[in-house]
């Protein structure tokens, strides 16, 4: 060793202090070294790591350690000194003048290195012999990430009772100055322990963060949100998640709007009306067929032409079991069919003619699902008119239920689960949201006054009891809606948008057709009814909450009702007089032939 630590006193290069981000080069003779003098001002954490073609040990520093390395005729390693052909590692250091020391000390090798320096502060010091400890008690599933920088070695450990979960210190060639490691934990009591095994004092940066392992709704990074009602299978119990999941045969929403209008000077660039909105109900579909499960996501959708007053209805169907999951029209069949790529998938949609509407407009659109046995699923997408205008006597109508062909599907559900994320989706959630006319569109709300309800259906009617004001998943947004509780329904208005969790007692029921509530506020074209509306209504004894019954997933159609006039009994009218009131009748439907001709449809089929 004495001629070793001669020969390479002769081969010192010297490097000026900077930090070296992108890789540098340098070769190394048999003995040779070379040093990179470090001036720290403040504590700072050095990051560094090395590749080389042999065996060569990177020494930290400080300048007496430096000084001792060269005059010594002894053990050459000082310092922070690791003996390994390719590592990364991370030092704290104090102020004062350290050095860098690249040292091959048994062959020549090529050697490739990266250095830099960022500023830090110490958390706490520990002397010899001494330990710190942290104490979580968590009632969930979590991730712990531990961050930890030394100037010198220490131990670390993660138990709980007289279990180890993790457990690490310095060996023999590698000092341990720094960890950086996530684990998964149950819940639980556990103790995180950082001991001091050395002789001298430690400064330490220290950063113990923990998690919950299930989604978390609001840390969505997202601008424009659609705006509305959602549920994501969680309680929110002051900040924690509480998860729960929901498989339902059919997932409905109630709307009421009293007020809307819309425009987005750039919305033709999308391709869509620059005047158009929607309001979609978008749940995941899972199909359990033995071999490999598939999630759809599936979406019920009123698309609104604001400034004319029209809707139309579409459905959606997007496989999203993986990335590369797709859908043709051999494997789906109904009144619509499949598209080009969307979202790295192929998706089915149909769409009705546009019909014209009123406000207040109040309707229920759902989902629901059912196993054909050996053919597949029927998703049915339903709507059911309530007022439109004036109250309707409306039914549920079906107008789209295609068939998901899969001879081995054996379950189908609507699915929330609050526990997991799917594989391409953010989230298994139901939303019942407001936002663009389609392609992604932002929607920039003119006026806007709703109320809206989502409830799901698995052999009796439930509100989703925990929600929250936004939807993650749907393509479309708006910039300025503003979510509220009100009545016990979910109140949207144009306002500062506010994507936050509203509450974990939610009770919504369906209103009657004389209970529908109207929306009052940040509205400039009101329609006050005194009969159907609870704020002005009388008859107080109507007000009662009736089961509804869901849609099933064959086709509906109601009846209508037509009445004959009898010739000679029942008319009220002379016989004389009953020719002239037919020709009058008939003369009556001819105009009225004539003048609806050239009027769109309305909603009061």
């Amino acid at each position: 060793m004495k001629w070793l630590l001669f020969t390479i006193l002769l081969g010192i290069s010297l490097f000026p202090a900077f930090s070296l981000e992108s890789p540098s080069s340098v070769i190394l003779s048999a003995g040779q070294y070379e040093y990179i003098p470090l001036n720290v001002n403040t504590t700072e954490i050095l990051s560094y790591s090395w590749n080389s073609t042999g065996s060569v040990a990177v020494m930290i520093m400080n300048q007496s350690q430096f000084q001792e390395f060269l005059d010594t005729t002894g053990n050459p390693y000082k310092g922070v000194a690791i003996l390994n052909s390719s590592f990364s590692n991370q030092v704290l250091l104090t102020p004062g003048k350290y050095y860098l020391v690249l040292y091959a000390y048994l062959q020549q090798v090529t050697l490739q290195y990266t250095m830099r320096l960022s500023p830090a502060q110490v958390s706490y010091t520990l002397p010899p012999g001494y330990q710190e400890n942290y104490r979580l008690n968590l009632t969930y599933p979590f991730h712990l990430h531990l961050y930890l920088v030394s100037n010198n070695s220490f131990s670390l450990q993660v138990t709980s009772g007289n279990v180890t979960y993790f457990s690490v210190g310095p060996s023999r060639d590698v000092p341990l100055t720094f960890v950086n490691r996530s684990l998964t934990l149950n819940p639980g009591n556990y103790s995180i322990t950082v001991i001091n095994p050395g002789s001298s004092i430690l400064a330490i940066y220290s950063s113990v963060m923990y998690a919950p392992t299930y989604p978390n709704p609001l840390s969505l990074n997202r601008t424009d949100f659609p705006m509305g009602v959602a549920s994501y299978g969680q309680f929110n119990r002051s900040g924690v998640p509480v998860p729960y999941v929901v498989r339902a045969s059919s997932v409905i929403g109630f709307a009421n709007i009293s007020s809307i209008l819309a425009y987005n000077q750039s919305a033709k660039e999308l391709n869509v009306s620059p005047y158009s909105a929607s309001l979609q109900l978008n749940v995941p579909l899972v199909v359990v067929n033995g071999k490999e499960n598939q999630t759809y996501w599936v979406q019920n959708v009123v698309v609104f032409i604001t400034n004319e007053s029209t809707l139309c209805f579409q459905s959606s169907v997007l496989n999203v079991t993986n990335e590369n999951a797709t859908l043709t029209n051999v494997t789906i069949q109904g009144k619509g069919g499949v598209y080009p790529p969307f979202n790295n998938g192929v998706y089915y949609t149909y769409r009705t003619q546009s019909v014209e509407y009123r406000t207040p407009l109040s309707l229920l659109v759902s989902v629901n699902v059912s196993v054909l046995k050996k053919l597949g699923v029927r998703v049915g997408f339903d709507y059911k008119l309530i007022e439109n205008g004036t109250v309707v006597n409306g039914s549920w109508k079906q107008f789209d239920s295609p068939l998901i062909l899969d001879p081995s599907a054996t379950q189908a559900y609507l699915y929330v689960n609050g526990y997991s994320y799917p594989p391409t989706l953010n989230f298994y959630d139901a939303e019942l949201v407001f936002g663009g006319g389609g392609n992604g569109e932002v929607a920039y709300f003119q006026n806007l006054s709703a109320s809206l309800a989502l409830f799901y259906y698995n052999g009796s009617l439930h509100p989703f009891p925990s929600i929250y004001s936004f939807g993650a998943d749907t393509a479309e947004g708006s910039s300025d809606l503003h979510v509220s509780l009100m009545n016990n329904l979910v109140s949207v208005s144009k306002g500062q948008q506010n994507p936050v969790f509203l509450t974990n007692q939610f009770n919504a029921s369906i209103p009657t057709l004389r209970t529908v509530i109207t929306p009052v506020h940040n509205q400039t074209n009101t329609i006050t009814k005194t009969q159907t509306n609870t704020t002005t209504s009388t008859t107080s004894s109507t007000n009662t909450t009736k089961k509804v019954t869901p849609p099933s997933n064959s086709t509906q159609t109601s009846s209508t009702q037509t009445s004959g006039v009898p010739a000679t009994k029942g008319t009220g009218l002379p016989p004389y007089l009953i020719p002239g009131v037919v020709v009058g009748v008939i003369v009556i439907a001819v105009a009225w032939i004539l003048i609806n001709r050239f009027r769109k449809p309305t909603l009061d089929i």
